[in-house]
């Protein structure tokens, strides 16, 4: 899976990061690469829940808000991309 991790502020790209394994698009893996990537951006991990992973698949595209995190964060979104190679 190769993943694009964008924080934005007022729509522009504050912090981004392409996250690249071999591991499969699941529902663990991904929850275990989100993880790996807000602690390499020194975020708090959203709770990431069943339609944030089903948007990534089916629109290889998911956004998390900052109601979405438990700790308050001071960027206006979190967009993870689904980066597919042919």
């Amino acid at each position: 899976m190769k993943l694009w991790f964008k924080i934005m502020r007022k729509d522009k790209i504050a912090y981004s990061l392409v996250e690249e394994n071999d591991l499969p698009l699941n529902i663990d893996d991904y929850e275990a690469t989100l993880a790996e990537m807000c602690h390499k951006a020194d975020i708090s991990t959203p709770v990431s829940l069943v339609p944030h992973f089903m948007s990534l698949v089916k629109f290889n595209v998911t956004r998390y808000l900052p109601r979405d995190f438990i700790d308050k964060e001071n960027f206006d979104k979190l967009v993870i991309e689904n980066i597919q190679e042919d």
